[in-house]
């Protein structure tokens, strides 16, 4: 079957139908006044003649002009010799058919691509915060002319075959358990990628976890409270050692007395690397702080990788220990806001007693109660702004291998949300 249809295509198209070629013309153009038994004895005689109607035909017809004319449009290198009342008049008519280019067919004939993959596990199109992140990211991708794709991490090990391929210029990568496996690949093959987050083998961004970590445990210090939970430490990921960073900067201009510290760690955690690590990262002060925890009996718990539905009930034992049974007061930091809000509803209905912002203080990192409206916004969060951390990723991701003046690694501001919980 033909890919296009030609002048003397419409003109065998209409001697087979028994019309003429105007009409054929408006028939393929989809135009609203032409009878609808008219468009079906079109499209009989073209299926007849073994002809294939596609969209790009529809939009010639409809803007009297050759499919060619119609590629040269949508060609970035081509468009100035598309005459300007005519580029409009096929940007109109495209419109109204719901016509968009074969990106991978421009990619494959032009040795280069506007597909940039957004690459994002199974798991999180169910989060309000990344749906929320995918939504910033496809915009600013798209104001820079170029094309968003999500394409679903479903071997966390791995990526996704058409992230790897020739049609996409470039992908972005959330920081996660699997980040160097992901960097490894990507120096193999030869791909290009932006982390949200952080890797020095990649350009990256990231909010501003150190600032509001040393913020947020400022506030658990003023409050009296005699353990500080920190979450989970893992050597491979830049965000728990920035967090932990932000920490270790409040203790260390902390006067008074430490309270009590907990940080759950990797199983197999070699803690003297991790500490040197973390001073590669210029996370000085983390790496003295970690040095300080392995020096305290039971400071540093080895704890495997739990499932996001599971740490709010590992955590409620614990709680139970230390406020149920030693009568202390514990503070939590670390968590996202959805596994404090897990943890938040296991409180409710085990512990109503517990006043929180009292025995039990907690916080979130993603500020995700804007976004959910229905919540009663009690917890006390991270936030920053979305928009601005997705135009950062997005020039990054439009500059390829140019990069230019921009860094390799931003930060973008955070702000705590006070609403007291801790």
């Amino acid at each position: 079957m033909k890919k296009s249809i030609s002048n003397r295509d419409v003109e065998r198209i209409a001697q087979h139908a028994r019309l003429e070629p105007c009409q054929v013309r408006q028939a393929l153009a989809l135009r609203g006044e032409v009878p609808a038994e008219i468009v079906e004895q079109v499209m009989a005689s073209a299926r007849a003649l073994r002809y294939t109607i596609s969209a790009r035909d529809r939009v010639a017809m409809a803007a009297n002009t050759s499919v060619a004319t119609v590629n040269r449009a949508y060609r970035p290198d081509a468009r100035h010799l598309v005459r300007p009342d005519l580029l409009r008049h096929i940007e109109e008519e495209a419109a109204r058919l719901g016509y968009t280019p074969d990106l991978v067919a421009q990619a494959r004939r032009n040795q280069g691509s506007p597909i940039v993959a957004l690459c994002v596990e199974m798991s999180h199109l169910f989060n309000p915060y990344h749906a929320q992140m995918l939504f910033h990211l496809m915009r600013a991708v798209l104001d820079r002319g170029l094309h968003p794709v999500i394409t679903p991490v479903t071997d966390p090990g791995s990526l996704p075959d058409l992230a790897q391929s020739g049609v996409t210029s470039s992908m972005v990568l959330w920081e996660g358990p699997h980040t160097g496996q992901h960097v490894r690949l990507l120096a193999a093959t030869g791909r290009r990628a932006v982390m949200i987050g952080r890797d020095e083998a990649l350009p990256s961004v990231a909010p501003d976890w150190s600032t509001a970590s040393a913020t947020l445990t400022r506030r658990a210090l003023e409050a009296g409270y005699d353990v500080l939970h920190l979450g989970y430490f893992s050597r491979d990921r830049w965000l728990t050692g920035a967090r932990l960073e932000g920490v270790a900067r409040a203790l260390h201009a902390h006067d008074g007395p430490w309270p009590e510290l907990r940080l759950w760690t990797d199983p197999g955690l070699n803690r003297a690397d991790a500490a040197a690590r973390l001073r590669q990262r210029d996370q000085h002060h983390a790496a003295d702080l970690l040095e300080h925890l392995n020096a305290t009996p039971g400071a540093l718990e080895p704890r495997s990788a739990l499932p996001a539905s599971a740490i709010p009930t590992e955590l409620m034992t614990e709680l139970n220990t230390r406020i149920g049974e030693r009568g202390q007061r514990v503070a939590l930091l670390g968590m996202s806001d959805i596994t404090a809000r897990q943890l938040l509803r296991l409180l409710s209905t085990e512990q109503p007693d517990w006043q929180l912002g009292a025995q039990v203080g907690l916080v979130g990192y993603d500020n995700i109660e804007p976004l959910l409206g229905y919540l009663d916004p009690v917890l006390t969060t991270v936030a920053y702004d979305m928009e601005v951390l997705a135009q950062c990723v997005a020039d990054r991701a439009a500059a390829g291998d140019r990069h230019g003046d921009l860094p390799p690694f931003a930060t973008v501001p955070t702000q705590v949300i006070d609403r007291h919980s801790l």
